[in-house]
């Protein structure tokens, strides 16, 4: 169910509503996966979490998308040395 509402609501939004939306995503996505346990969160990002990046990426011009691409490839980046350096 909530796979298909997102899909709704990201097909409507513009390019600004979009961005808007985008800035307050991190507190929502805290507050959302803060009741999640460990297989939820990982179930939700393996399903909802392409299909929301390519419906998001659709809507952005070349150069927000190149943006953007850099953008998540550091933070992809920060992340996998913050928890390859837990790993030792």
């Amino acid at each position: 169910m909530m796979p298909k509402m997102m899909a709704e609501m990201f097909g409507k939004m513009d390019r600004e509503q979009m961005r808007s939306m985008m800035e307050g995503m991190p507190a929502m996505m805290e507050q959302c996966f803060g009741t999640m346990d460990a297989e939820e969160m990982g179930s939700m990002m393996h399903d909802m979490m392409p299909k929301m990046m390519d419906r998001c990426f659709a809507k952005m011009d070349s150069q927000q998308r190149q943006e953007m691409l850099s953008m998540c490839r550091d933070k992809l980046d920060q992340i996998e040395a913050k928890y390859q350096s837990q790993k030792a």
